[in-house]
């Protein structure tokens, strides 16, 4: 089997206990955490732009998703970097008010179809705010491979918000094929003279344009939805290819034409048996299993509700479902998202 297969397979099924050995203010509002497996044993390998998925116990949600930002070849640990969110519903809060060196946390094992394809193509890594975080991970990847053009675009306030700066500079130092550009929404002519960024205001096609030689690129995009949004337009409006453009979006909402229930189970009254607990029930139109599963009070795992971040995978015992999207990879066999998917008849779910 190989390495990804066994990665996969493990990340499907493991939950680990993870301590916290480091903690570093980045900036203001961020904050870096690396963790180790309490038990040497349990380290699960992880692919760069995986994340990993917390059991909190908070009340928003049943698990907390973030990131992982260091490289794939760190065996043994994992970083995290979170941004302080006051009003986010997340664990932003906890990580920046409780979590110290010592804390122990539990978290599922590294998860996520948001990765570097397999070739050899030039690529773009794109990011927003704290949205460095893959990139970053990604860039550590590249930097390791055989040499490719590859482009690190970063857009942020200023200097006070640039985070990971001196490290993105040191796994670009000695490799001239890759590039590091940056984008300073609120900088200063200073922040030019002093090579802090390369452009003053917000990121555009005719930035972009100036910057990218024509090139068949893939694209890793990550950052707040305004930006991605904004991003992907001047991408393709470059010439780009909407299928080579991947973009991680923790919490955004699924396509519009997405949300539609299909009325053929609902009229159907087809059974939904949850297998684990031994309950049977009706199926009633919900907008999908993961909330019919909490309207029969039950409590899957779950972060997004938006099909990206596969923390409400679950085991598919019989039936088939049908989803609002598929999702980005092939699950494995027997298995599917709950936050995206509905019975197509009686099902029986491993909950």
């Amino acid at each position: 089997m190989s390495y990804e297969s066994l990665a996969a397979s493990a990340a499907r099924s493991a939950e680990i206990e993870l301590e916290v050995v480091e903690r570093v203010q980045q900036s203001r509002n961020v904050v870096s955490l690396t963790l180790r497996p309490t038990d040497p044993t349990g380290f699960v390998p992880f692919r760069a732009g995986q994340h990993l998925a917390f059991r909190l116990g908070l009340p928003q949600r049943s698990v907390a998703t973030y990131t992982i930002s260091s490289s794939p070849r760190d065996r043994g640990r994992y970083r995290i970097s979170v941004k302080h969110e006051p009003q986010g519903q997340g664990g932003s809060d906890y990580f920046h008010s409780k979590a110290q060196v010592g804390t122990r946390l539990r978290a599922l094992a590294p998860r996520g179809s948001f990765v570097l394809a397999e070739d050899n193509r030039p690529v773009i890594l794109l990011s927003g705010g704290i949205g460095i975080t893959p990139a970053l991970s990604m860039l550590h990847e590249l930097a390791q491979g055989a040499p490719r053009p590859v482009y690190f675009i970063h857009a942020c306030s200023d200097a006070s918000e640039h985070n990971f700066q001196q490290e993105v500079a040191g796994i670009a130092r000695g490799r001239p094929w890759i590039r590091i550009l940056t984008a300073y929404a609120a900088g200063s002519a200073d922040d030019l003279a002093h090579g802090n960024c390369q452009h003053l205001g917000i990121l555009d096609r005719d930035m972009l344009r100036g910057w990218l030689p024509l090139d068949d690129y893939r694209v890793y995009m990550c950052g707040p939805g305004g930006f991605m949004d904004a991003m992907r337009a001047a991408l393709t409006g470059l010439g780009l290819a909407d299928s080579d453009i991947r973009q991680e979006s923790f919490g955004s909402p699924l396509p519009a034409n997405s949300a539609q229930v299909r009325p053929t189970a609902e009229q159907s009254g087809v059974e939904v048996r949850f297998g684990r607990t031994g309950l049977d029930s009706t199926w009633n139109g919900a907008a999908n299993l993961l909330e019919f599963a909490e309207a029969q009070g039950l409590s899957p795992d779950f972060s997004c509700r938006a099909g990206v971040c596969g923390s409400c995978q679950c085991g598919l015992l019989n039936g088939e479902v049908e989803y609002d999207e598929e999702p980005l990879d092939p699950l494995p066999p027997g298995q599917i998202l709950l936050c995206c998917s509905r019975p197509k008849g009686p099902i029986e779910l491993d909950l």
